[in-house]
């Protein structure tokens, strides 16, 4: 049975299952089959992605973005990040004998791990650690750095001054050139109270020597981990947030359950992020136009293969219907405790959506035999296993 659903009130009817029980879903016998077995459409036909670039919408955010291009200012991986990073300890607050490094690689391994697991093209890292802890002349709450930001205590010019000031105390003894990204990190035992708010500055340029830094982050408390540091990086790379953050001290998932950009339960970047960043082969996406009905073999985001990742279906300039696949494996292997978010992925994008509202929002999870209906296309899945999904689209006529 097809199930016909507006794309404005999909989200709160998949969001509302999604807080209940799951319905329990049992493997198809096809998660034996290695491959599909039915006829697929040639992928020559979907090859040509220029009316799949979704254009950014939003008139007013000019750092971040949901669509094509990404600002100017933010960091293409392809090319490379160039990370500076200085440890600041404070008069009353020691960094320690272990070095900035020793207490803080655990995050830039992290974020590194992470961003390679979501490219299909080779991406390039360059992290520049200063070698000491640079020590502030004041105790450090004297810097008032202390503001919760979900609180709205937050104190933004407070963050910009203190990392300019780091900057002006080691610029004569660092090189700055190249660099695209400055990190600033606290000793451990840095309390919430003391580093309130873990800071990504990607409005502000911080002058160097060698020129200007176009992103930074300042590490919060010693609330911080690793999921936090790469959600923020995402920000340097012009990602937007995807979630609801109109009330920053109740933010909800606002009809998007995927990617690190959302929360970190089921991290893996979609599809759309990654053909925004850059980080899949041409093959690896279908942009289709065409109003023939057509069938596309989609393996699941999480996997190595060189396999195609999604399809892109244009309405407008600013809007579109996206397909995936998800399966619990790579950083998404949590979907094992939710079958519900298992499967095709049928979702939307309208990159007119303000800040502080997600573009992205799911229409409907699919498992075998299952379709439904949104924006004038139908979506059914043909087969299914763990080469992830044979997937029919179709203009509504």
């Amino acid at each position: 049975m097809i199930r016909t659903i507006t794309a404005t009130i999909a989200s709160a009817l998949l969001l509302s299952s999604c807080a209940s029980s799951p319905v329990e879903r049992k493997p198809p016998e096809q998660l034996m089959v290695s491959v599909p077995t039915g006829e697929l459409s040639d992928s020559s036909e979907f090859s040509d992605l220029e009316l799949c670039r979704i254009k950014d919408g939003d008139p007013e955010l000019t750092n971040m973005t949901a669509g094509f291009p990404i600002p100017v200012g933010r960091i293409d991986l392809r090319t490379g990040a160039n990370v500076q990073i200085i440890g600041v300890d404070f008069i009353d607050k020691s960094g320690g004998p272990k070095s900035p490094q020793d207490q803080n690689q655990i995050y830039t391994d992290s974020i590194q791990s992470f961003y390679e697991a979501q490219s299909s093209v080779p991406l390039g890292f360059m992290w520049n650690w200063y070698p000491e802890w640079v020590t502030m002349p004041n105790s450090i709450n004297d810097y008032g750095l202390g503001g919760d930001f979900f609180a709205g205590k937050f104190d933004g010019n407070a963050y910009s001054n203190f990392a300019q000031t780091v900057i002006e105390i080691v610029d004569s003894k660092t090189d700055f050139s190249g660099s695209n990204f400055l990190f600033i990190v606290f000793p451990k035992g840095t309390t919430s109270e003391e580093i309130g708010t873990f800071l990504v500055n990607t409005q502000n340029e911080y002058l160097t020597d060698e020129g200007n830094i176009p992103n930074l982050i300042v590490a919060g408390g010693d609330y911080v981990d690793s999921d936090t540091y790469i959600h923020e990086f995402g920000h340097g790379l012009g990602l937007t947030d995807i979630r609801d953050t109109t009330d920053i001290g109740n933010q909800k998932s606002d009809g998007m359950y995927y990617d690190m950009m959302n929360n970190p339960t089921y991290p893996e970047l979609l599809v759309w992020h990654r053909f925004l960043l850059g980080f899949l082969e041409d093959s690896q996406l279908h942009c289709k136009v065409s109003s023939d009905p057509s069938t596309h073999w989609l393996i699941p985001v999480a996997s190595e293969s060189k396999g195609v990742k999604g399809v892109v279906v244009p309405i407008n300039e600013t809007e579109a219907i996206i397909v995936e696949s998800r399966r619990p494996i790579g950083y998404d292997t949590s979907l094992d405790g939710n079958p519900s978010l298992i499967g095709t992925v049928v979702y939307t994008l309208d990159s007119k959506i303000p800040y502080h509202r997600t573009p992205v929002k799911v229409v409907d999870v699919l498992a075998l035999g299952e379709s439904v209906e949104v924006m004038g296309y139908s979506f059914k899945v043909l087969e299914s296993g763990a080469f992830g999904d044979v997937v029919e689209i179709a203009k509504i006529q």
